[in-house]
């Protein structure tokens, strides 16, 4: 992961963080969407926005996201040695079918190409 990608990757993860302590989960399922579309070419923090999703998603008790979380958290890091850069850009939520394209917020589009 290069570096820049990386300390937006970690800035997306504590601003969500921070969002859930103060219980704006708007924005924590914001920045961890963004944390994931930065993460997802990447295992170890593909499975830690998954990891982050599934924990907001049991606060909320939101059984849909969770149930929707468990499998992608437990299986983020092989599936993304596998798959990690052919797979289409996701925000990682469970709203979105997988064969469904997303349009992803320019500044990340401009961060993963430097």
């Amino acid at each position: 992961m290069k570096a820049i990608v990386r300390q937006h990757f970690e800035t997306e993860i504590r601003q969500a963080r921070a969002a859930v302590e103060t219980g704006n989960f708007e924005t924590a399922w914001t920045a961890l969407q963004r944390s994931h579309i930065l993460g997802q070419a990447y295992p170890l923090p593909h499975a830690i926005a998954h990891w982050e999703m599934l924990k907001l998603a049991w606060r909320q008790r939101d059984m849909k996201e969770i149930a929707g979380q468990l499998i992608p958290t437990v299986l983020a890091i092989p599936l993304t040695l596998l798959f990690g850069r052919k797979r289409y850009l996701r925000d990682g939520r469970v709203n979105i079918s997988d064969s469904e394209r997303m349009s992803i917020p320019n500044d990340l589009l401009q961060i993963l190409e430097q």
